[in-house]
């Protein structure tokens, strides 16, 4: 008999914690989007690289071949053989432009749970056209309180399109595209989820 209403409650627990989860997928999340806006950052990995570093480098070099030399002529004088001079590495020096795609939304929890987790998606699409032509989905550990507002930041690798229209390629990039932000699900810190149905 223990063990049946064991089972019972268990049955029971686990239905409750399901309704907790799915209870939220009728409503819209009580989040708003208050700004959205992306921006390229661009480095030169050469003018970040240490000067100073390398003169150091050089200096140690040159110090130890005229140690060397030093030794390799007492070595002579004693009639022993001289050491063969080390072999100079290359200077390695960093290459190259990075680029860097830099997503930021201003979000506003306007329910009363925290929120923990959100995943959200940066949309583009051709401003003539409406067509989507990109799309970014990001996944956001965050937390915010009731009422709280936060900036969510995402460095990227990726663009927003993948490609670059050549015929788009003077215009500032706020200008390229007509954007969207959609919050795909929200993780409270009360354990439940809302997620969207599919778009």
């Amino acid at each position: 008999m223990k063990v049946l209403c064991s089972v019972f409650v268990l049955f029971l627990f686990a239905s409750f914690a399901i309704a907790q989860v799915l209870s939220d997928l009728s409503v819209k999340p009580k989040v708003i989007v208050l700004q959205k806006k992306w921006h390229m950052e661009a480095r030169n990995a050469a003018l970040d690289e240490d000067q100073f570093k390398v003169l150091k480098e050089r200096e140690q070099e040159e110090r130890a071949r005229k140690d060397l030399e030093r030794q390799n002529e007492t070595r002579t004088q004693q009639g022993m053989p001289t050491a063969a001079p080390p072999v100079r590495k290359p200077a390695t020096r960093a290459r190259g432009l990075s680029v860097t795609y830099i997503y930021e939304v201003k979000i506003r929890n306007t329910g009363e749970k925290e929120i923990r987790i959100l995943t959200w998606d940066y949309v583009f699409f051709d401003p003539g056209t409406e067509r989507e032509v990109g799309r970014r989905q990001f996944v956001s550990e965050v937390r915010i309180g009731p009422g709280k507002t936060r900036n969510v930041v995402v460095r990227s690798a990726s663009s927003p399109t993948g490609a670059i229209d050549a015929a788009k390629a003077g215009k500032k990039s706020r200008d390229l595209y007509s954007e969207q932000v959609m919050i795909q699900s929200v993780s409270y810190a009360d354990g439940s989820v809302w997620k969207a149905t599919s778009n």
